[in-house]
């Protein structure tokens, strides 16, 4: 029975410390310095670069058309576009590359 009781206080210190890690991650990442443009930029591009592995983007990579950094939310959104389709991308620190929006894009 002893065994058991400092197995489960050990399991419940571990699951502390991991938890309080993730939240000083969280923390770190979403309160700092937001992205610089060029890092912004760069992040996007590599997102770009994977959708166009798994989407029909036209023969050439497609090309900036617009950016918009919304200092509120210290999101950057990037707006690429070829002759096959058009995507929206948008960028920060604390939630990371997703693509905000397709049009005309299809599976390959």
């Amino acid at each position: 029975m002893q065994k058991v009781k400092i197995t489960i206080i050990a399991l419940f210190v571990v699951l502390a410390v991991i938890g309080s890690a993730f939240a000083v991650d969280h923390f770190l990442r979403c309160n700092g310095k937001p992205l610089s443009r060029e890092e912004a930029l760069q992040r996007a591009t590599d997102k770009l670069r994977r959708f166009s592995q798994k989407f029909v983007v036209g023969n050439a990579q497609p090309e900036l058309v617009e950016e918009h950094y919304d200092a509120t939310q210290k999101t950057w959104m990037f707006r690429f576009r070829g002759k096959a389709c058009e995507i929206i991308i948008l960028v920060d620190r604390c939630h990371g590359t997703d693509i905000g929006g397709t049009n005309g894009c299809s599976p390959k």
